[in-house]
């Protein structure tokens, strides 16, 4: 753990927009904080439209394609599947 730790270090306290329309149960956003990120957690991708209520973030997370096309005309970003 120490190594990855480590290797997230120059990435400490960055924000993370986590959309998460699926009520994640599998604790991502622990393991988010355990590496030293700032999880922004929403629900619907309404939530983020109201730039006053979202902090600027690095990166977005979501957990579903659907999520992807709804935010595909704002921002570039990449797909990662575990096969």
């Amino acid at each position: 753990m120490e190594a990855v730790l480590s290797k997230m270090a120059p990435f400490s306290k960055r924000t993370i927009l986590f959309v998460d329309t699926l009520r994640d149960t599998t604790n991502v956003v622990d393991v988010m904080k355990v590496l030293g990120l700032k999880p922004f957690v929403v629900h619907s991708v309404a939530e983020v439209v109201d730039k006053d209520k979202c902090p600027h973030v690095d990166t977005i997370v979501v957990d579903t394609l659907s999520t992807v096309s709804d935010i595909l005309g704002w921002v570039e970003f990449v797909l990662m599947v575990n096969f």
